[in-house]
């Protein structure tokens, strides 16, 4: 008996399972390689997640640049400072004054506390060697020192110069007055900022 054959114009069913298998017609990827790849990629993305949660989590605290280890010195200053500032405060303000003599005379006052208040401060800072906290706030002291001297060459001036302006040391080409304040405020010590009673 003979097989049958398939009619004209037909095509046979295992004739197609073949050109399957010749890779005419590509099978889905296999599951193992598939699984794989998804957890790698997975991995991937976990691991990204982790950084991202490092560097800007909401428990992350960055810690300023400028800021003590110690708070010591901090907790002391700021009662200095904010007495001297509220003395200050007390006095007529300068810029109300009748003539630039006047104007002298109130900045002198005004100076006479920053001075007090400078050697209570010093008298209490650690020394500049005493780590990155000692040489940091000797620094600061020395720029409150260098504005100090500013204050005091205006003061000198408008007693002869009614023009005289209020000229202000540089450093790193910014006037010192900016790193005096930073520094007071990086560290708790709002009151410790240069006052604003020339303005």
């Amino acid at each position: 008996m003979s097989e049958p054959t398939s009619p004209p114009g037909t095509t046979d069913p295992s004739s197609a399972r073949d050109a399957d298998t010749e890779g005419k017609n590509p099978q889905p990827l296999h599951v193992g390689r598939h699984f794989g790849r998804v957890l790698a990629l997975l991995v991937l993305v976990g691991i990204a997640a982790l950084w991202a949660y490092a560097w800007w989590g909401p428990g992350v605290q960055r810690i300023p640049q400028g800021r003590t280890d110690s708070r010591t010195f901090s907790d002391q200053a700021e009662p200095i400072c904010a007495a001297t500032m509220t003395t200050i405060d007390q006095l007529p303000p300068a810029y109300e004054s009748r003539d630039s003599a006047a104007r002298g005379d109130v900045v002198t006052a005004a100076n006479i506390e920053l001075i007090a208040m400078l050697g209570r401060l010093e008298a209490i800072a650690p020394v500049a060697t005493d780590g990155d906290d000692g040489r940091m706030i000797n620094e600061w002291l020395g720029d409150w020192r260098t504005f100090l001297g500013d204050r005091q060459r205006y003061a000198a001036a408008l007693a002869t110069d009614p023009g005289a302006r209020m000229l202000v040391t540089e450093k790193e080409k910014r006037q010192v007055s900016e790193p005096i304040d930073y520094f007071a405020k990086t560290n708790f010590m709002s009151n410790c900022g240069t006052p604003g009673d020339l303005a």
